[in-house]
């Protein structure tokens, strides 16, 4: 799948994008991809923190991946001349994205209020460490910080092992895929009111929403869930477990399955192991189990054992690393990377936002802006000529 100029279901969406890390940028890089014109407002001469990431040019590769499909418009909207035009893109915009702490732009006198009193169209997200009230609205939070606190570290790791954070940046791209979903819902109401509305997610609210299933014994009965590698907490065997030449994924979840996952492996008479015969006692034993699963699959590769249980119908799979993911053929098939060209650095790989909508686009169609590359597409639009254009860059406005 190549870089595409099609049509996106939100096309004729504006949205300022006020926002810098990742779980902004990441809000507005979906809505960026599903055709909304995305007009990231960044500092003068400084931009987004994230473009000093990575290899520490503004190209990196982190950057690059959640700014794609946005222009670039450097802008002080806090001093006077810099409000002015700030104010003019609220007037036309159908959309704000901010992750600034939550009295920040309260304090600039471009708040909430005061916004949808000059457009009430618009579309406000705030995204914060915390919220907008409480105790902690003032406190700074980071992906990390939202996990520990979150009770996402607590259950991850091995039984016997400290709390471990997810490989991933799982609070920062939840609360981006939160707003973006709260962006599309005002919109949508928007069409039957005619007024906008304030969006609220956090980090923290994030972790606490992700553990609705985890905590669910915590909540009814006060049992606290401890740490469990990968096993599945309700059904056993459901976790990695180790091969002849690498590592492997079974979800024998379920009775039936359990007993072709047993008769695949060549041992039917686990079945009648009254240890392993019925859910509830391999929950009790699933260590037992784990061990004697393990002897069998240490005895040939993961590609083999993979190919007896798919042919037995037990859920199963590798554990990939990212080599390995990006050649396999079903991600292959899927088009999950696909290209953009970059001027500087050729075709660059992204991966594609994994939605596909039959009579739209949703699509990488150019690759992150250089810091202020739309300066002048930007304020000309907004009645601005070059020799203004040029003052307001002398003048470090833009």
């Amino acid at each position: 799948m190549a870089e595409t100029t099609a049509r996106g279901p939100l096309d004729g969406v504006t949205v300022l994008d006020l926002t810098e890390h990742m779980a902004g940028p990441f809000c507005t890089m979906i809505l960026a991809d599903m055709g909304a014109e995305v007009i990231k407002l960044e500092r003068p001469g400084a931009g987004d923190s994230s473009r000093a990431m990575g290899d520490g040019t503004e190209r990196n590769a982190y950057f690059r991946y959640i700014n794609r499909n946005k222009k670039s418009l450097t802008l002080d909207y806090k001093g006077a001349r810099g409000r002015e035009i700030f104010l003019k893109l609220i007037a036309a915009a159908d959309v704000l994205v901010e992750n600034y702490r939550p009295t920040v732009m309260d304090r600039a006198g471009l708040g909430w209020e005061t916004l949808r009193a000059a457009n009430p169209r618009l579309i406000y997200a705030q995204l914060s460490g915390f919220g907008s009230d409480g105790p902690y609205r003032e406190k700074g939070g980071f992906d990390l910080i939202a996990q520990g606190m979150g009770g996402i570290m607590h259950v991850t790791g091995e039984p016997d092992g400290p709390p471990t954070s997810v490989g991933l940046p799982i609070c920062d791209l939840g609360t981006g895929m939160w707003g973006a979903q709260g962006v599309l819902a005002a919109l949508y109401e928007r069409e039957r009111t005619g007024r906008g509305q304030k969006i609220e997610c956090s980090l923290l609210e994030t972790a606490v929403g992700f553990s609705s299933w985890t905590s669910a014994g915590w909540l009814a009965d006060h049992v606290e869930p401890v740490r469990m590698g990968s096993r599945h907490r309700q059904n056993a065997p459901y976790q990695r477990f180790e091969t002849q030449d690498g590592y492997m994924m079974i979800g024998a979840a379920g009775q039936s399955i359990w007993e072709r996952c047993a008769r695949a492996l060549g041992h039917p008479e686990w079945l009648e192991d009254p240890r392993f015969a019925k859910a509830v006692e391999r929950r009790k034993h699933r260590f037992a189990l784990e061990k004697e699963i393990t002897a069998v699959l240490a005895t040939a590769p993961t590609a083999h054992w993979t190919k007896v249980l798919d042919e037995a119908g037990v859920p199963c799979g590798p554990v990939y690393t990212y080599e390995q993911l990006f050649a396999d053929p079903q991600v292959v098939h899927r088009q999950m990377v696909v290209h953009a060209d970059d001027a500087e650095l050729g075709r660059v790989p992204h991966i594609r936002t994994p939605i596909r909508l039959s009579g739209s686009a949703v699509a990488v169609r150019r690759v992150a802006p250089r810091l202020g590359e739309h300066n002048a597409e930007i304020l000309g639009g907004l009645g601005y000529d070059a020799a203004a254009i040029a003052e307001l860059r002398r003048d470090r406005v833009i």
